[in-house]
């Protein structure tokens, strides 16, 4: 079994699309059709809807919009992030400012995909989020590292030290966008030893996503 899907045996994964655009909705529909272990619950249009889906249906992942014509889809982020299931939500956005992207993280997302890329590729990135992962564009990565370069704090050598050059290269790759599987093609190792060496970095940065601790490691000067 691919290390990056990390699925458990058993029923597929369910998953919930929260996109008012038809040809948007049908686009991702096709790439979660065409990915296996994952099926596509409901399509939801409106924020309304989708939070009503979003209980009846009792996903475990949900790909929102943010600009729903009934409201912001960060509402349906946080419904999740307060979900009494395990439940996690991915934003698939044509907003990439740094206003709605520090919105969504803290309400809970798990991870932000712009609309500009390749939406075929949602299906790796569900796998992802599955295994544990926070896939984010690579344009989402530049934009965060580069408001937290503004204002970079003094680095703790404590912190540094414990990061081996291992885990520090490959948390530079992963601040550059890049998957665990295309990690491990880079480096020569397997994308389950990236995924441990990602394990040992939330860790030693005390997070709990590849976002944090690419904007943990940016604010404290590791990065």
């Amino acid at each position: 079994m691919d290390a990056d899907r990390d699925l458990r045996d058993g029923p597929d994964e369910t998953v919930l699309i929260i996109e008012d655009r038809a040809d948007i909705a049908a686009r991702l529909t096709e790439a979660v059709v065409a990915t296996d272990g994952v099926t596509v619950a409901g399509v939801a249009t409106t924020l309304d809807q989708g939070i009503n889906l979003l209980y009846d249906l009792r996903p475990r992942i949900v790909l929102v919009d943010i600009g729903l014509p009934d409201g912001s889809g960060i509402e349906a982020v946080a419904a999740c992030a307060k979900a009494d299931w395990t439940v996690d939500a991915l934003v698939v956005s044509i907003f990439g400012d740094e206003s709605r992207v520090f919105e969504a993280l803290q309400a809970g997302a798990k991870g932000y995909i712009l609309k500009s890329g390749a939406l075929r590729q949602i299906g790796d990135d569900i796998l992802a989020v599955l295994a544990g992962g926070s896939p984010i564009s690579p344009a989402i990565a530049r934009h965060l590292l580069a408001v937290l370069n503004t204002g970079v704090e003094p680095k703790p050598e404590a912190v540094e030290s414990q990061l081996t050059d291992r885990e520090t290269e490959i948390l530079r790759a992963v601040a550059r966008g890049y998957k665990r599987h295309e990690i491990g093609a880079q480096l020569g190792i397997s994308a389950g030893t990236v995924g441990n060496h990602i394990t040992s970095i939330y860790r030693k940065l005390e997070v709990g996503t590849n976002m944090e601790a690419v904007m943990r490691a940016t604010k404290i000067g590791v990065l």
